[in-house]
């Protein structure tokens, strides 16, 4: 293998690897962020669904931006993110929770 053939290998090994390492930790950050959503809601259970309906995930937009989120799938969780002064609301509290340490994660495998 020529010199220039090797450095393309290692490129290619090393864009996967980090690629790899990138969804692992937002994988983690998102299931945290549906955790700490779940137990920490604000609102009184009627049916459960809502709570149940708290989704936290990721996935690649394009090749270049991963989205990492918190969700809710109830058609009325807008409402619980939105009235009474946003008294219900916990996907910003629940994404501010975790996004500094994702960061912080993404920096050092971006950096290895």
């Amino acid at each position: 293998m020529s010199g220039s053939e090797q450095v393309i290998a290692n490129l290619y090994e090393w864009a996967t690897l980090t690629r790899a390492g990138i969804e692992g930790v937002s994988k983690v950050a998102a299931a945290n962020m549906q955790n700490y959503a779940r137990v920490n809601k604000r609102w009184k259970d009627q049916s459960g669904n809502a709570r149940a309906g708290l989704n936290g995930g990721m996935f690649w937009e394009n090749p270049t931006v991963l989205k990492v989120y918190i969700a809710h799938s109830v058609f009325y969780g807008i409402y619980l993110e939105f009235i009474a002064d946003r008294k219900y609301a916990i996907l910003e509290e629940s994404l501010n929770k975790f996004k500094d340490v994702w960061f912080e994660s993404v920096k050092r495998i971006m950096n290895a």
